[in-house]
């Protein structure tokens, strides 16, 4: 396995891919050829993608992908599906990924709608993990680049802030502790406890993580609380919205990019993130240029 951070600066990640006629534009007009392949019958939103995998010599190797949606709940992006393909093949590390939306290139100006264009949270993570430090993000319609950090940036947080809590905001973190302590995750071993603060509302929303079988089919807390909260009070509700969101982990960790995805579709902006031993922040700091169809 192939060492992190084995490219050592951007300029070498646009001189390998040049040596292999893989520059920016010929990169974007893949991704785009591709996007005409994609299955989705619900989002009427195709997209295309290519990533670029190096091998132990650092040479170039293009694996592509689209989106498909066989249900809205097991639908899968471009880019997700593009490093899939070339993790598939035995390729551990990339280098660059290229997407292209051609839709929203038809009918919106990308200077003013960047969202649109931008991997979703859960992309974001993939590529956080799997692209390498000084890797490229290359967005069709876009001149500049983007880097995994930019796009999941992960700031360093003041866990002074912590002790600035509310009494209602320590109250609704007991619940998130509470809720971690009760996980059930003998496969993955991976667990954590979430809670909302709900203005205007007594109603305690809380959930935690169960592990399936197979694995893929696990609960996401994230989507269990909210889809309580939904359910009493309707999403987005103006008379009842999310104050804040709790997130206790039983280590320092950052909620990942598919969680913030769902928290950045249905709440405002600057609601308020809680990570227990870490910090507060914002839903739009964790996931700058959120992506939204």
């Amino acid at each position: 396995m192939m060492p992190d951070g084995i490219i050592n600066s951007y300029k070498e990640v646009e001189e390998l891919l040049n040596s292999s006629n893989l520059s920016f534009e010929n990169l974007k007009y893949l991704a785009k050829e591709v996007s005409a392949n994609s299955w989705s019958p619900y989002s009427h939103f195709p997209v295309g993608a290519v990533a670029v995998g190096i091998d132990q010599s650092k040479k170039p190797k293009v694996f592509s992908g689209t989106n498909c949606e066989p249900t809205v709940f097991s639908a899968i992006c471009a880019e997700r599906n593009a490093i899939f393909n070339g993790i598939s093949a035995g390729y551990k590390k990339f280098i660059a990924v290229a997407v292209s939306c051609p839709k929203a290139l038809e009918n919106s100006s990308p200077e003013n709608e960047i969202n649109k264009f931008m991997p979703c949270g859960a992309c974001r993570e993939v590529i956080l993990q799997k692209i390498d430090r000084k890797g490229l993000i290359i967005i069709d319609g876009f001149d500049r680049t983007f880097t995994p950090k930019d796009l999941l940036p992960q700031p360093l947080l003041d866990q002074n802030k912590l002790k600035t809590l509310t009494i209602e905001e320590m109250d609704t973190l007991d619940l998130a502790r509470g809720a971690l302590n009760n996980a059930h995750v003998p496969h993955s071993k991976e667990k954590y406890g979430v809670s909302l603060l709900v203005e205007n509302s007594k109603d305690k929303f809380y959930a935690t993580t169960i592990d399936s079988d197979s694995f893929g089919c696990s609960v996401e807390p994230v989507k269990s609380v909210f889809g309580a909260y939904g359910a009493k009070h309707g999403i987005r509700n103006p008379s009842n919205k999310i104050k804040a969101i709790v997130f206790t982990y039983p280590f320092v960790k950052y909620p990942t990019g598919d969680v913030l995805q769902l928290i950045s579709d249905h709440c405002d902006p600057k609601t308020k993130i809680i990570i227990d031993n870490m910090g507060t922040i914002t839903i739009e700091e964790l996931l700058p240029w959120a992506f939204k169809l």
